[in-house]
């Protein structure tokens, strides 16, 4: 049975683990997100050099670790460690720093001058051992996607590329030209970072206008309108408790087509090719 996400909405953990100040609240608001039902949980080597990994690692200890059977946990790996071998110590010292035994789906962060086939060697080990029980990709257009799936193919794996996780939110529709198309086509996950446009969209005024309107709040419309799209999950992040409830309330929105429409109105869609947007 191949992979498959068992939530639509997550909790991102970039920015997390950056000061000692803040490590308090943060293992805080990853532990409520758990106990009030969060299943996703996005983190990387990257952020904080690590500590955020640790941060979710204390969380786990706090809620019990018996609740790790009903996460699933995404981490990435750095492009400058993506070689075969350095794809599997880097994952192999996520799992340590997080104390989960496997990773539920892991990335490689963006392209760098490993070859895509070196990275997948790796991956296709981790998945053999149990190390991790999916694999995807992160920041990759159209071309590189394409580009991507022919290294998937020179390697033979055995497995499939489950996600894309790009940064997707009404502010920044440019993959709906071609990207979103062309992973639909081939069954890859939309992994939405970052769905409320880096928090800037909460303080449009015409988008918290058509959300009180609708009796929503500026998120919530946000978030919905992200998982609008078949086969997407998006992974907000935030620590405070209230905004945890409100970001996953947004799950089982469903919006209306005149809301849809105004929403258009606004941020219009893409009528040609735009670059990857990258944050």
């Amino acid at each position: 049975m191949s992979f498959q996400f068992q939530t639509r909405l997550g909790l991102g953990t970039w920015q997390m683990g950056e000061s000692a100040r803040s490590e308090a609240q943060e293992i805080a608001a990853i532990a409520s997100a758990i106990e009030m039902g969060y299943q996703l949980i996005d983190t990387a080597e990257m952020y904080g050099s690590g500590q955020a990994e640790i941060l979710i690692g204390k969380a786990l200890q706090r809620v019990g670790k018996n609740t790790r059977d009903h996460l699933q946990i995404v981490s990435k790996v750095l492009p400058s460690n993506a070689s075969t071998k350095g794809t599997i110590t880097a994952c192999e010292r996520s799992i340590q720093r997080m104390g989960c035994e496997y990773l539920d789906c892991y990335l490689l962060h963006w392209q760098g001058s490993y070859s895509y086939e070196a990275t997948l060697e790796g991956f296709i080990k981790l998945q053999e051992r149990g190390l991790i029980r999916s694999y995807g990709i992160s920041n990759f257009d159209a071309p590189d996607v394409n580009d991507w799936l022919a290294a998937e193919q020179n390697v033979g794996s055995p497995y499939q590329t489950v996600c894309n996780q790009v940064y997707y939110a009404l502010n920044a529709r440019g993959i709906e030209y071609d990207l979103i198309p062309l992973m639909q086509e081939k069954n890859i996950a939309l992994m939405a970072y970052s769905p409320l446009g880096g928090g800037g969209l909460m303080r449009d005024p015409k988008l918290i206008g058509l959300a009180k309107e609708a009796g929503l709040t500026p998120a919530q419309v946000a978030l919905a309108w992200v998982l609008r799209q078949p086969n997407a999950v998006a992974i907000p992040k935030t620590v405070h408790p209230e905004r945890l409830k409100e970001n996953l309330s947004a799950a089982n929105l469903v919006l209306d087509d005149a809301l849809l429409k105004a929403l258009d109105q606004i941020f219009a869609p893409p009528i040609q090719k735009k670059p990857l947007m990258v944050i």
